[in-house]
């Protein structure tokens, strides 16, 4: 009987925040694109802020999938690829509407959009970064594990050859008791003879 898998809690609070975090930034991303105000800049500053803390969230989400199971695991990198997807889409938009509020502002405006820029660029190359290290570290997992269960095979194997032997051995005592029975048979008729 198998106890049913569950995710953890642990993946289940970063997949809270992760929601909570993209509806706010959803939120942002909406009112930049109605009113061009003042206060975009703060808005633009509070988007990277929030981008920043769903990527957190994924990469959390991700480890934490990465302790299950086979075809469980898989089933939760395909939600996270999800909402992958779906950060990008948001990072999309909002690096439009940056474009088009460069277009529109004047050259102090333009200036601190071109930083907001390099700050999303910044957390791009971080992003690709992180995903190579973890590429890196799945497949030396997925090499430790090759080595473990080519370890398992080779003790299974010792231990069929070491299970062989000793029932080789008792047959070989058997074959010995025998044997002496009959030496000591023979000797007794000898005696007779002699």
């Amino acid at each position: 009987m198998h106890s049913k898998i569950t995710v953890s809690e642990m993946f289940r609070s970063y997949e809270q925040d992760y929601k909570v975090h993209m509806e706010s930034v959803t939120y942002e991303v909406l009112k930049i694109s109605k009113d061009r105000k003042d206060d975009t800049d703060k808005r633009f500053s509070k988007v990277c802020d929030e981008l920043q803390q769903i990527e957190q969230c994924i990469k959390f989400m991700e480890l934490e999938a990465s302790t299950f199971p086979g075809s469980y695991k898989k089933e939760l990198m395909e939600t996270i690829k999800q909402y992958k997807r779906d950060m990008a889409k948001v990072k999309k938009d909002f690096k439009q509407f940056q474009l088009d509020q460069q277009e529109d502002s004047s050259r102090d405006r333009l200036f601190n959009d071109i930083q907001i820029n390099k700050a999303l660029l910044k957390q791009d190359d971080r992003l690709i970064r992180q995903t190579l290290e973890q590429e890196a570290a799945k497949k030396t997992g997925y090499l430790a594990e090759q080595q473990a269960n080519q370890i398992s095979i080779n003790l299974h194997s010792q231990s069929i050859i070491l299970d062989n032997s000793i029932r080789k051995t008792q047959q070989i005592r058997e074959d010995l008791g025998e044997s002496n029975d009959l030496v000591n048979i023979m000797k007794n008729r000898m005696r007779w003879f002699f």
